[in-house]
């Protein structure tokens, strides 16, 4: 988480190549090797990750607030959470999800002069995406659009998400502001719309507002015109329903997060 849309299909798609895609970035074997930095719960997607960087270099040059080196591998570690009898995550004594089966791996590689093949519009710096399955093996079933998109507004820490936690600096949770009067208020957090489900009347607003440190888009199902825009952490954005009805809505980005907007009178 452009080219244009028939070669981006082509990054997804492709056989071995070696002028661009995801195809250029080897499976990282020994990424054990590297530093385990944070560990990552997806409420969305109910899963425990585990986030890995080499060379320790890396880990370095983000503490120092500087553009990570060429050679960098991000390697994010998918597994299921473990789930009770009514699919909710069980939780370890720290609040934190299981682990269960592995699912597969997600990787970002940096190296000198990657990313000149893209437009401006889709280039994450040097760096490449791409995604294993459980064995080890290519992934050409992944969705790298989201790659791209999720982390292209992250430029001003050289386009990683976990930068942050690279790092050492510990995540500062706040609630969201107050919704402006007269709309309500519903938070992104964990990849969790909260609450899920509201009722408003109509031509009532609501707002949303990220606390995520990954954007996130929220777009309502059918109605194209119904849409934020991408939303960093800490910005905020308000729709107007006018009309009665149900309206399901999920973050463009992630589609697992889901909501709805009940409007009546």
């Amino acid at each position: 988480m452009p080219l244009a849309i028939a070669a981006l299909a082509a990054l997804t798609l492709s056989a071995r190549r070696s002028d661009a895609g995801p195809d250029k970035v080897a499976f990282p074997d020994k990424y054990k090797d590297g530093v385990l930095y944070t560990i990552a719960d997806r409420y969305d997607i109910k899963q425990y990750r585990e986030l890995y960087a080499s060379p320790p270099a890396a880990i370095q040059a983000a503490k120092e607030g500087k553009p990570l080196p060429h050679g960098t591998v991000l390697t994010i570690v998918q597994y299921k959470a473990q789930v009770d009898a009514q699919g909710n995550p069980l939780k370890d004594a720290r609040g934190r999800f299981m682990k269960g089966d592995l699912v597969g791996y997600g990787v970002m590689e940096k190296r000198q002069g990657w990313g000149a093949e893209y437009p401006d519009d889709l280039r994450i710096g040097e760096w490449e995406y791409t995604a294993f399955t459980a064995d080890g093996k290519f992934n050409d079933r992944a969705n790298f659009k989201s790659c791209f998109q999720c982390h292209k507004p992250h430029d001003g820490q050289d386009f990683v998400m976990s930068y942050p936690a690279m790092a050492g600096r510990t995540a500062v949770t706040t609630a969201p502001p107050p919704a402006p009067p007269g709309s309500t208020a519903v938070a992104i957090g964990s990849f969790v719309f909260a609450p899920g489900g509201i009722t408003i009347e109509p031509g009532k607003a609501v707002t949303w507002t990220n606390t995520d440190e990954s954007p996130h888009q929220v777009t309502v199902t059918g109605q194209p015109k119904l849409k934020t825009e991408f939303l960093l952490k800490g910005q905020a954005a308000t729709l107007t329903f006018a009309e009665p009805g149900v309206y399901s809505y999920n973050c463009m980005l992630h589609p697992n997060m889901k909501g709805s907007v009940e409007v009546k009178q």
